[in-house]
């Protein structure tokens, strides 16, 4: 059988068991609308509320623990559930929090690394890539020294205003910025472009193993950041935001989170 024709099957196989194995855990009933959500590698998933409240919930949908503040962060990655990651925009600084939230340091960004830091995200353990708004450059500092150790601007052809860019992370050594009106862009670790993955309004995106994954017409869309190859699967019912692992999908809804078993 052709290697290519292989593969189609495989995929609609795939696609066709998910759909079909979908299995309803729990569902839980929010206070009020999502605006963003995140999830930390054991597999608890992490609600940010448009009151600035952070929702953490586990596998089954049980409430841990709440974060509250006068300001959400512009940023949140759970990382690996044990030090949490939140880059505040307004008064240009970062944290880190144990899984109770409580916060264990605290970081300013000095101003040499950047006039206008628009987005920051973790790069490694320590150091962090900085989305500059006064010129529309990405830049990674070593936080160890204070340099600036990559300084390179978003290409012209797909550089748009400041305000379109909402979401920035760091994986398996690519850099990916979330920009709504182009889509996901992906660089490498010396800040190069690479690909364009998506299309205009997207909310959100993530990752399960090697591929990253995003919601488009009310289907999940993976991308395999090796092979390039994408896949498709459908969901149980529409959503706003969807995350998933390998023994987890959950859905958010309005106010109501829904927790599957795949």
């Amino acid at each position: 059988m052709d290697e290519r024709l292989r593969l189609f099957l495989f995929l609609i196989t795939f696609s066709v068991t998910h759909t079909v194995a979908q299995k309803k855990i729990s569902t839980v009933a929010l206070s009020e609308q999502t605006a963003n959500v995140a999830i930390d590698r054991p597999g608890d998933v992490y609600l940010i509320s448009k009151s600035n409240q952070i929702l953490k919930f586990d596998t089954n949908g049980k409430l841990l623990s709440v974060y509250k503040n006068q300001a959400s962060p512009t940023l949140f990655d759970p990382r690996d559930g044990a030090r949490l990651f939140a880059y505040f925009r307004e008064d240009q600084h970062y944290v880190f929090m144990n899984p109770a939230f409580d916060i264990t340091a605290s970081y300013s960004i000095d101003s040499s690394a950047a006039i206008e830091p628009w987005l920051a995200c973790i790069s490694g353990d320590h150091n962090l890539w900085l989305m500059d708004a006064a010129d529309l450059t990405i830049k990674r500092v070593n936080t160890k020294v204070g340099a600036v150790e990559v300084d390179t601007a978003i290409p012209k052809d797909l550089s748009t205003p400041a305000a379109s860019y909402t979401q920035m992370r760091e994986y398996q050594g690519f850099l990916f910025l979330l920009n709504k009106e182009r889509g996901i862009l992906i660089f490498n670790s010396m800040g190069k472009w690479l690909k364009t993955v998506g299309a205009p309004g997207l909310r959100q995106f993530n990752f399960l193993g090697e591929e990253l994954y995003f919601l488009q017409d009310d289907r999940l869309v993976f991308f395999n950041l090796f092979t390039t190859e994408s896949r498709r699967m459908s969901l149980p019912q529409p959503t706003d935001f969807v995350l998933i692992t390998d023994e987890r999908i959950f859905a958010i809804k309005d106010q109501v989170l829904t927790v599957y078993s795949p």
